[in-house]
């Protein structure tokens, strides 16, 4: 029996949030929920894959059946979540669905693969590090600027933080560098699918740059949280204000890119009229 398109995408989305609720890795969110909304905007040419043992069939199986591989063997210092997450999504999809009309959705979650894989590599991993290390020093400096502006009495030293009688450290995974390379992924996403100017391309694409503040905001936010209410209520906020903050940021600033582009052909019809 076909399984509908819109079942899966539900399937999808439970199981990304299955995953991300056990693991805590933002990239499984994100790339399981960009591939939910490309399976949305791609549902109307989706065709459902007669039952039968072929190629497509036999790879998607070995897909799903290796996926749990990544929850057991360390690929570095930790294994991969998201690399069990993509393949076991690309494994149904391959089963249930024909590759003609998915071309999109199938590229996205086999990109989300890729990404997931080599990022346990030594050199991608060391320039990972180097990059993000550059993340947490920015953001760092613009958390002490704010510290020092709102007067609140933490006290910061390079990345560290003290409150009260509490240190934090703004380390790697606070320094906002997946949330920035999640952006970009997604905007060239939309931007693909839209077919985007160079202009409204551009626009895009900058808004990546208003992540870093962004970090530094929810970071401060976190600080005050923690002076005022205590170190639970900072570890209580910690762990989903980021991801709040970064979708509202994201869909306010494509919402208002969008919005403001249809205004200017608008009024460039107007004047060609």
């Amino acid at each position: 029996m076909a399984v509908k398109i819109r079942t899966f995408e539900v399937l999808v989305v439970l199981l990304t949030t299955a995953v991300f609720l056990i693991y805590r890795t933002p990239f499984t969110l994100y790339a399981g929920l960009i591939y939910a909304l490309t399976l949305r905007i791609s549902e109307k040419r989706a065709l459902p894959k007669r039952p039968g043992l072929d190629l497509q069939a036999i790879i998607g199986a070995s897909f799903i059946m290796i996926s749990p591989a990544f929850l057991v063997i360390r690929l570095g210092e930790y294994t991969s979540p998201s690399a069990f997450l993509t393949f076991l999504l690309l494994g149904l999809q391959l089963i249930l669905y024909e590759l003609r009309g998915l071309e999109v959705p199938s590229i996205v979650v086999a990109g989300g693969a890729t990404i997931a894989l080599l990022a346990k590599t030594d050199l991608i991993s060391e320039a990972i590090d180097a990059t993000s290390a550059l993340f947490v020093d920015v953001t760092s400096i613009l958390v002490k600027g704010l510290v020092t502006l709102s007067g609140v009495p933490i006290k910061i030293n390079g990345n560290v933080a003290v409150v009260r009688k509490s240190i934090v450290i703004i380390g790697s995974g606070c320094s906002g560098f997946d949330a920035f390379v999640i952006y970009i992924l997604a905007t060239l996403l939309l931007i693909y699918l839209r077919k985007s100017s160079r202009k409204e391309a551009a626009l895009l694409l900058l808004g990546a740059i208003g992540i870093i503040p962004l970090n530094a905001v929810r970071i401060f936010t976190l600080l005050v949280i923690g002076y005022y209410s205590g170190m639970s209520f900072l570890e209580l906020f910690h762990s989903h204000l980021g991801d709040l903050m970064f979708v509202a940021y994201v869909f306010i600033y494509w919402w208002a890119v969008l919005r403001w582009k249809k205004q200017v052909k608008g009024e460039e019809k107007l004047t060609a009229s």
